[in-house]
């Protein structure tokens, strides 16, 4: 028998990749295109992309935003665990429910938050490309915290409380 805390994810994403994480691949193939083509145009055409620099940093927020949710889902993230390894099984799968409580409740607030921060930021706009930079860059935290609440509910829900130890 298998133990419920320690066995490995249940989603198929370690035999094939989900629409989830076929968007992490695309933002990070979109920021190594983008990357190469301003090198390229830098450095041979002799011409610098304006709007190089500002889409990457943007792809880039969503794409660490994004990863860390998909880290929350496949339970993955780094965690010190030394006191919690010395607890009785029963206290630690309490304390790492409500570890994960927790955290639903720390990604909950940034939902809110940040769907407050977005609308209060209505009207900046990019310097370069002029898009409007509360859909563009800020609402990426708001997003992908709700893409996390909805991992930690499923994990919750399914008993996965605990991350994977690093074996695993």
């Amino acid at each position: 028998m298998t133990d419920p805390v320690h066995e490995s994810p249940v989603d198929e994403s370690q035999e094939r990749l989900s629409l989830a994480d076929w968007l992490l691949v695309g933002l990070f193939s979109s920021i190594l295109a983008i990357i190469l083509l301003a090198v390229f145009f830098r450095y041979v055409v002799n011409h610098s992309l304006f709007w190089s620099d500002e889409v990457v940093r943007y792809l880039f927020v969503w794409f660490t935003l994004w990863g860390a949710a998909l880290v929350l889902r496949d339970r993955r993230h780094i965690r010190v665990e030394y006191f919690v390894e010395h607890l009785p099984s029963g206290v630690r799968r309490r304390v790492e429910a409500l570890g994960l409580l927790l955290i639903l409740a720390f990604h909950g607030f940034l939902v809110v938050a940040g769907f407050l921060w977005v609308y209060q930021t209505a009207g900046a706009s990019t310097p370069a490309l002029g898009l409007p930079l509360n859909w563009v860059f800020y609402a990426a935290l708001p997003i992908t915290a709700a893409v996390s609440c909805y991992f930690a509910v499923r994990r919750f829900l399914t008993g996965r409380y605990a991350e994977l130890d690093a074996g695993e």
